[in-house]
C-alpha cells in the first residue's frame, strides 16, 4: 500500500505515516538505488547527520499560519503515540543525497539547485522507501542554515512523476549556475502541495 508524505500539518492528524517509522539511524547514505551520491558545492555546508527538531519545527510551522489548534494538536499527537515516530526522520545529508532513518529508509536525491534569497533552493526525487525506486514523488526543496539550526522547507506533487517529465527523462545538473527559471514557487502542473518547513539540529 502506497503511503504518501502529508506535509501540511492539518492533513498530519491522519500520520501513522511510514516516512518517520521506527527509529534507526544506522542506514547508511551512498547505499540507496540511486547508487553514490554526486558532489554538490552549493550542498556542502549542509552536509553531515541532522536530527528531527519537533518544537522548533512547530515554531516554524505557527509563523507559517499554522493555527494554535493544529500546532496543539499536533505536539499533543506527537507526545502521546511515540510508536508513530516523528513528523519527519532524522536526516544525512552527503552530496545531493538526504539519507534518511526509520524503516523504511526514505531518501531525497537532490538536483538542479541554486541560490537565491539566501537559500539553496531546487528539486529532489523523494522515495519513502529508498530500496523501492518505483514509488518515487518529486519535489521541491529549499535549504538554509540558520543559527546552525538547517531549516529544510519542501512541497512535494501528489502521485508518481510524468513519465513525460524532462527532469525524469534527462539527468538534470545537481548545480546550476542560475536561479533564472526556478519556478518553486508556481510549479507547473497540479497538485502541488503547500511548503512546509521541518527543523534540524546537527547530531552531537
Amino acid at each position: 500500500m502506497h503511503l504518501q508524505i502529508r506535509l501540511r500539518l492539518v492533513a498530519l492528524s491522519v500520520i501513522p505515516i511510514a516516512l518517520a517509522g521506527c527509529d534507526d539511524s544506522s542506514t547508511p547514505a551512498g547505499s540507496g538505488p540511486f547508487g553514490a551520491p554526486n558532489e554538490s558545492r552549493l550542498l556542502a555546508p549542509f552536509s553531515g547527520e541532522w536530527m528531527f527538531d519537533l518544537e522548533r519545527t512547530l515554531e516554524a510551522q505557527k509563523a507559517a499560519g499554522v493555527s494554535e489548534a493544529n500546532i496543539a494538536r499536533m505536539r499533543k499527537l506527537c507526545a502521546g503515540n511515540p510508536q508513530i515516530g516523528k513528523m519527519h526522520p532524522d536526516m544525512t545529508i552527503k552530496g545531493n543525497e538526504a539519507a534518511c532513518s526509520g524503516l523504511p529508509a526514505g531518501e531525497y536525491r537532490f538536483f538542479a539547485m541554486h541560490e537565491h534569497d539566501g537559500k539553496i533552493c531546487g528539486k529532489a526525487w523523494h522515495h519513502e522507501d529508498r530500496f523501492d525506486p518505483g514509488d518515487m514523488s518529486k519535489c521541491h526543496v529549499r535549504l538554509k542554515i540558520d543559527d546552525g539550526l538547517l531549516r529544510f522547507e519542501i512541497r512535494m506533487k501528489e502521485g508518481l512523476p510524468d513519465l513525460n517529465d524532462p527532469d525524469l527523462r534527462s539527468t538534470p545538473a545537481v548545480d546550476l549556475d542560475s536561479s533564472a527559471n526556478c519556478e518553486a514557487d508556481a510549479p507547473s502542473g497540479a497538485d502541488w502541495s503547500e511548503w512546509s518547513t521541518y527543523v534540524f539540529a546537527r547530531k552531537p
